[in-house]
């Protein structure tokens, strides 16, 4: 059994307030609710081994600061730029790891996860959440039987999301 933890990245700042949409970095809340979702991964007793990460700027932060607490190999893929549920799914294949973290945009990670949640029957509050809405900084973690995405059965075992009580800067 492998572990897939996909995670969508932080808050990010408005596209008029950067270059590119690739160069658009974290904002101040972005940089502490990433922070926030790695504690939560360690308090959920993950351990991923490998994060696979989009090469967009907001990823990498993320990731920057979600995963610092983890000792895993990174690997920074153009392919998971505004990637398809298909395309994320073919990265975690492609990958030997036990435990893989991808973080990614939505729609394609929040598309995964619907998807995977799905497929996993679970019906608590946050699966049912998440299979409509993944909001930024939000990850869900699965337990994977099986190679295929159709017959993975899944198995939700981990999900967190950022509480939006917060200034929005």
């Amino acid at each position: 059994m492998r572990t897939l933890i996909l995670m969508r990245h932080a808050k990010a700042v408005r596209a008029h307030e950067a270059d590119s949409d690739e160069t658009r970095g974290l904002t101040g809340r972005g940089r502490r609710e990433a922070a926030a979702a790695g504690a939560a991964m360690e308090d959920a007793g993950l351990k991923p081994q490998v994060a696979l990460i989009s090469t967009a700027k907001r990823t990498r932060e993320t990731a920057e600061h979600g995963l610092q607490n983890f000792a895993l190999e990174k690997r920074f893929e153009d392919a998971l730029y505004h990637a398809h549920l298909e395309g994320i799914w073919d990265a975690f294949s492609a990958s030997d790891a036990e435990s893989v973290v991808i973080v990614g945009h939505n729609p394609g990670i929040g598309e995964l996860v619907s998807k995977l949640v799905h497929q996993a029957h679970d019906g608590s509050k946050l699966a049912r959440e998440f299979s409509g809405h993944f909001p930024t900084a939000a990850f869900a973690a699965f337990e994977i039987k099986g190679d295929l995405l159709r017959a993975a059965g899944p198995t939700l075992i981990a999900a967190w999301k950022p509480p939006r009580d917060r200034d929005d800067d």
